[in-house]
Formats: C-alpha cells, structure tokens, sequence
C-alpha cells in the first residue's frame, strides 16, 4: 500500500502516469489501473476470490492416461507428449479450456510420477541467416501406425532458418528415393528453390570415404541449381534450427504412435498440420510466419520441370515368378522366369520393364507381412496344375468378388472338385483377357439366367461387345441384319443349350 500511495502522490504531482509508473518501478498499465482505482477496490486486492478451478479431476486423469499409455505402448523418449500437444488433444476432446502456461505446471507434477524429468542444459550460438538464400534440411525416426500395422519411418522436415517455417513429411525409407521426393515436394511448396540447401553428412548425399558428394547429390543440385553446404561432422548446431524443427514436428504433429489408413493420409495430414503452422504468430517478430516468407519469396530461384526420383536395378525372377526388393517379393508373369529385369524403384511403387515393355506396376511395400503377387500372374500355371489350386499361396491371399465366389460354388456342386477348379480357372483367364466392367456384367448376367461355364460367359462377353460396337456406330452404316440389336434387349436363348441348370424360366 505504500508504494500505491506514493504513485498516487506522484501522479497528483506531476499529472504523469509515465513519472508515476517509475517512481513506483511498474508498468504503464499497472500504474494507471492503480491510480484510477477506488479505496474499496484497493481494499481487495490480494484478497480476490479464486474462479473456479480449471484444472480438475478430470484434467489430472487424462493427463495420466496419455502418459500411461506412452508407458504400455513404449513410445521412443523423442515421441512422447508435451504440454503442447496434450493442451491440444485435452482442448480436441472438450475437458480442458485454459492456457498453456496453466497446464504446463500440471504436466510438470505428473511427469514426475512416471520419471519423465529431463534437467540436461545445454549451451547454443545464436546463429544468422539471410532470409530467402538458406534452407536446412534433415530426418530423424517416428513410429506410426498404417493401417494397424506399426513400424518404423523417417520424419523429413526442411526449415527456413530465422523465418521457422518448417515443412515435414514421412517416408518409410531414407534411400535416394525417399530424399528426392521430398525435394520436389518441398520447393513445389515453397514455390521456388532456396540457392543454398544445408545438410549433415547423411550416406545417401555425402561418401565419407571419398569425402565427397554423391552422384545423387549431384543430379539433385544439377536438376534444382542450388548448392549444398554441409556441416562439420557431430556438429548438429551448425543447422540448429532443422535440428529443432525435427523435435518440433515430431512431439507437435506425431506425439505418441500416430494413426493412419495409409502413408497418403499421414502426408496430406503433415501438410496441412505445416500449413496451420505457417500462419501462427513468430516466436520472436510477434507478426504471421507467412509475412516473412512474402518478404524473401522473389529471392527464390525458379522450380524446374516436375521430376519423379527413382533409382534403377536389376533383378533376376525366380522360379516363384517373383523379383525380390527389399525383403518382399513382386511377381511378374511365367513367361519371365529366369530373365533379368529392370525395376525402377519410387518411394511409393515399384515398375518392372523387360527391354523396353513396361511389365507390371506394383505398389511397394515397407512393414506389412504380405508379397506382393498378382493372381492373374499364375493363372497359366494354374490352369495346368489345378490340383494345386487350394494350396496356392496366390489364391490364399487373393478374396474373390461375390459374384465369382457364387459361380465357383454352383460349378462345385455340379461337377467334380477337379472339374470344377478346372473350369473356374478358365473364366479367370477370360477375367484377365476382357475389360472389367464388361466382364462384371456378363459374369451377373450368367448367374441370372443359370450359365455358369466359361463358354456362357465367353458368348455372352461377345453379344455385349457387338452391342456396344453398334452403339458408337453411326446408323446409316449400319448392316440390316444387325439393327436388330440396336433396339431392345439382349436375346440370349439362342444360348440355351449351354445352360444345364435348366435355361430360361
């Protein structure tokens, strides 16, 4: 009360809230509120009644549960919640509605019950860079959860230094192929390429026997027109603000083990989490990250030509009918086995070529427990070895539409089990020879009208081209003998002698 009564006296002095305010060593603010505050208001303070408490049961038991299933999920000690991301998950799910600074204190206390403490300290250089000419880029290992299979992937993240703007995606390797993704992601982003692009001496663009780039770091500064600069080894401060950004992305936009239908999903959901991020105000300028960006964007050099990063090899096919990449194997068709074949290798696929004749496209695959192999690849065989049907590793893994699974159990019904197999194989190999739209619709028209062979099918097949062949035909050139199924609908009885369950009712 004495240092109010002399801001008071102060300011009836000298009629200076700014005087009054450093006579009393406060603040502007502070001193005016005093000065225009009633003996009755200041009679209270430092007696005011507490608002109802935000932090309640239920915050506290939420806060426990995430940090309790961190403990049975072993999340990595890099991945685990923060007060960010769990003020932001608390706010998602409606029980917390106060401030960070609140609930940092909280999460300070139950941290301590399950020996999360961190009190390393370390020191750091303040380091400046010009905007628009730099950008950092870097990766560090997350866990995730695609399609309820867990596993390891590598977190890419590229930061403008200075100006905090960060972009992150994940991908499940870190080869050359996984690099020059992010690259044409990253500058289609920025829209424009950053002159100078700082690295760690990473393997995949840095011999650490030669002491030299690699031959891809090289495409990659060819095909961009930028130029790398790389750090001192173990020296991570020299590109502190990737370093951090890594850290950031990782516990703000993936803490705990993270959930996704598909790698696509968990990359859309990165970018937007980026885009979100550019728009929030700079720790130091107070002002939106996106003005920064305005400011430097025309330093950027232009984006050259889209470009897909692949990397080549070759692969010899087994006897399986299949290449082996990486632990999985792709078939391809028999007709291959035993050639050496060229695959071009993407972050997402797999394309197989024989000399210049593109042979299949596979999706690649990284943790899931399955080979990738295509029915259709085995049907040759198959159709030679029926006995082996049932006990194919192909057809085990491979769920048949219902349509198909209705024909296949009717044929089993009329004729033997080696019959049967025999003529199902021989409507699949009618599948991979005719559209599939067009296959579908005669394959339902089959069981409509009880032709479940694939001779039935095959007419059938044949009497919906001819219909759509005279649909896109002008009618004027149109023979008279075929105008009869312009109109109308299609006339199969002529197929009746083909259909043994019975024919038309």
């Amino acid at each position: 009360m004495d240092i109010v009564s002399q801001i008071k006296k102060h300011h009836k002095k000298t009629n200076s809230v700014n005087a009054a305010a450093k006579k009393g060593q406060c603040s502007w603010a502070t001193a005016k509120k005093l000065i225009n505050s009633s003996e009755k208001d200041l009679a209270k303070r430092g007696h005011r009644k507490k608002e109802s408490k935000l932090i309640n049961d239920d915050v506290i038991e939420a806060i426990g549960k995430i940090f309790k299933e961190e403990k049975e999920k072993q999340v990595p000690k890099k991945q685990r919640y923060k007060a960010p991301a769990i003020l932001k998950r608390l706010k998602s799910e409606g029980i917390y509605h106060g401030s960070l600074r609140h609930l940092k204190r909280t999460v300070a206390k139950i941290r301590k019950d399950y020996n999360y403490e961190d009190h390393s300290f370390k020191s750091f250089l303040d380091l400046n860079f010009e905007n628009g000419k730099y950008i950092q880029i870097d990766h560090g290992e997350v866990e995730v959860e695609l399609n309820g299979v867990r596993g390891k992937g590598y977190l890419f993240v590229a930061c403008v230094p200075g100006a905090v703007l960060r972009f992150c995606q994940v991908y499940l390797t870190k080869a050359s192929e996984a690099w020059g993704a992010f690259h044409e992601d990253c500058f289609h982003i920025f829209n424009g390429v950053f002159p100078f692009c700082i690295y760690d001496n990473d393997s995949v663009i840095f011999n650490s026997r030669t002491q030299k780039p690699t031959q891809f770091l090289n495409d990659l500064e060819s095909h961009y027109g930028f130029e790398a600069i790389f750090c001192n080894k173990a020296s991570g401060w020299e590109k502190g603000a990737v370093e951090n950004a890594v850290g950031y992305c990782r516990r703000n936009f993936l803490p705990g083990i993270a959930r996704f239908d598909s790698i696509y999903s968990l990359n859309y959901y990165l970018k937007k989490c980026c885009h979100e991020d550019r728009q929030e105000l700079h720790y130091k300028y107070k002002i939106e990250k996106t003005s920064l960006y305005n400011n430097f964007k025309n330093n950027l050099l232009p984006l050259p030509e889209k470009k897909c990063w692949e990397k080549c090899e070759f692969l010899k096919v087994s006897s399986l009918q299949t290449v082996r990449h990486d632990g999985y194997q792709y078939s391809v068709p028999e007709k291959y086995v035993g050639a050496t074949i060229k695959a071009f290798i993407s972050v997402s696929e797999i394309k197989l070529f024989f000399e210049s004749e593109m042979i299949y496209e596979h999706q690649r695959f990284y943790f899931e427990k399955i080979d990738a192999l295509i029915f259709e690849h085995y049907l040759d065989q198959l159709s030679r070895k029926p006995g082996a049907y049932k006990f194919a590793k192909v057809v085990q893994n491979t769920p048949l539409t219902p349509e198909l699974e209705d024909i296949k159990k009717r044929l089993e019904i009329r004729c033997t089990e080696k019959e049967a197999t025999k003529e199902f194989i021989q409507i699949l190999l009618l599948k991979r020879a005719t559209d599939p739209e067009l296959f579908n619709q005669a394959v339902k028209m089959s069981i409509s009208f009880g032709g479940i062979t694939s001779t039935a099918i095959s007419l059938i097949i044949k009497q919906l081209e001819i219909q759509e062949t005279i649909e896109d035909c002008p009618q004027e050139l149109l023979p008279e003998k075929l105008m009869i199924h312009k109109s109308g609908d299609i006339d199969l009885k002529i197929y009746q002698q083909l259909l043994p369950e019975g024919g038309f009712e």
